[in-house]
């Protein structure tokens, strides 16, 4: 094997993720080997699977705050390695030689990107990216999905379109175009996938529940609806059906091994109570996650099976 840096890269494989591999494949020198590997979640008391690199770079994945034994910190907490850690939620990793951000206000490539073109000696990798204007426009791109303000931002659409076509084999399709090359040769597949996308939250729309209730102390519409993909969009469509003052509560649930899982976009009211209030889940001012007390697959089996037995009891 040669002698080359090693990167290592956790990222989740959302939107966000996969095109953060492709904004970092398009900065970083040549002479960096990048390990990517994704996941939903880390448990950084595991510290052997920072073992080896170079540097580590985790990008949207929380840190819970709980106990890291010493052997972390042994093994990540040193001069002569990078441990980068962002995140939009959870706590900050302490330590002597860590760089650790928490920024609900910023998607985390967008906030690593700032700092490393800000502080150019801050950190090793710091010293073997350069940024482009294709960086900075998918930079930007991702920042606005992450913040709710890229209804018209042409790039964002066109980078999400081919994410839901190829997924983690986005970076691949980006790899050596320009975006505008990107767009011309994949223009039927981001024109089919955007509709594919619209079609999707129009069938979504029709099939949600609407109801209206009072939250403390206020009137509010309640909209929740079950959905597989499009989550954050479709979320996003539903609170836009009402006007911008209508305080407003979106719940869209989908299904997990045990538990279902609920995320929460609300206007003008606070989803982080809302979530709590359900079933103690967390968030901020307008999203939040709660998982229901029992799955809907589970739900509807009981249904049945009362619904049986008691034609069986007749």
């Amino acid at each position: 094997m040669d002698n080359k840096p090693i990167l290592r890269v956790f990222v989740p494989m959302t939107f966000e993720g996969v095109t953060s591999v492709a904004i970092l494949e398009e900065i970083t020198s040549p002479d960096i080997h990048m390990d990517i590997r994704y996941t939903r979640s880390l448990d950084f008391r595991e510290y052997e699977q920072f073992n080896g690199a170079d540097i580590t770079l985790i990008l949207g994945i929380a840190y819970q705050g709980y106990a890291l034994p010493e052997t972390f910190f042994t093994s990540v907490d040193a001069p002569f390695v990078d441990f980068i850690h962002c995140s939009t939620f959870g706590e900050q990793i302490k330590g002597t030689h860590i760089t650790s951000v928490v920024n609900p206000d910023l998607d985390p490539i967008k906030e690593i990107s700032q700092f490393l073109h800000v502080h150019p000696e801050s950190s090793m990798l710091s010293r073997h990216v350069t940024f482009t204007d294709k960086a900075w426009q998918m930079v930007e791109a991702v920042n606005a999905y992450r913040t709710w303000t890229w209804e018209n931002n042409n790039t964002t659409k066109m980078l999400l379109a081919l994410y839901q076509a190829s997924f983690k084999w986005l970076p691949n399709l980006l790899r050596g175009e320009s975006l505008e090359e990107a767009v011309k040769k994949y223009a039927p597949v981001v024109k089919g996938q955007l509709q594919r996308m619209s079609d999707y939250i129009a069938r979504k729309r029709e099939t949600s529940k609407t109801y209206n209730i009072t939250f403390e102390g206020q009137p509010c519409v309640l909209k929740v609806v079950f959905a597989d993909e499009y989550i954050n969009e479709l979320a996003n469509d539903l609170l836009n059906q009402e006007s911008a003052t209508t305080p407003v509560i979106v719940c869209v649930g989908r299904a997990t091994k045990s538990k279902d899982i609920f995320s929460v976009r609300t206007r003008v009211v606070n989803a982080a109570k809302v979530a709590y209030l359900i079933n103690e889940g967390k968030g901020k001012e307008s999203v939040a996650t709660f998982f229901s007390g029992v799955s809907y697959a589970e739900l509807m089996g009981n249904s049945i099976v009362s619904q049986l037995l008691s034609q069986s009891v007749e």
